[in-house]
């Protein structure tokens, strides 16, 4: 079905002047009632850098949090006294060779530090390793190095998207999928 309101030889994007005024307008309208927030403009950016890489993408194939009997964000909060700390997270990311077999696993822990976060994590197949922290909130990434058993900690992460990048000596490397922390 053909739109009356183009001709067969104009573009979708050539609109004519009033149309085009339109939506200027309109545009202008939800810029101000309802911006794109910074944040997010970032985080896409973000993205793309991580596209640059010359890294393998090692997805994340256990989170604890989804795989509990309550659906995240469901948890019961005290509202007068403590309560309870929240449970620490497990997060698993893995590159699969065309085999199937794993090839490189990366295990973190994430646990609640006050408003911050600490990732204690490990490597298989262990081994020393620098890992990068990527965050939309911060504008360069942090690096640790893991030891020869492929161990590491990373304090005073804030809570938000957060992408890790795995770096040896002679191999690619290799990069989480953003996550919620």
């Amino acid at each position: 079905m053909t739109d009356p309101h183009q001709s067969a030889d104009r573009a979708p994007d050539d609109l004519p002047p009033e149309e085009e005024a339109l939506m200027r307008r309109i545009e202008a309208m939800f810029d101000e009632t309802d911006p794109v927030p910074a944040g997010l403009v970032r985080l896409a950016q973000e993205s793309f850098i991580l596209r640059s890489l010359d890294a393998e993408l090692a997805a994340l194939v256990e989170d604890s949090e989804s795989a509990s009997a309550e659906p995240a964000g469901s948890r019961a909060m005290a509202v007068r006294g403590p309560g309870t700390a929240p449970q620490p997270r497990q997060l698993t990311f893995q590159v699969v060779d065309e085999r199937g077999h794993d090839e490189i696993v990366i295990a973190v822990q994430v646990e609640a530090v006050g408003r911050r976060r600490r990732l204690t994590g490990h490597l298989a197949p262990q081994g020393p390793a620098v890992i990068e922290v990527r965050q939309a909130a911060t504008a360069e990434p942090r690096s640790v190095d893991a030891d020869g058993r492929g161990l590491f900690i990373i304090d005073d992460v804030l809570p938000g998207p957060m992408s890790l990048t795995l770096r040896r000596a002679g191999v690619p490397a290799v990069a989480t999928e953003w996550t919620l922390v």
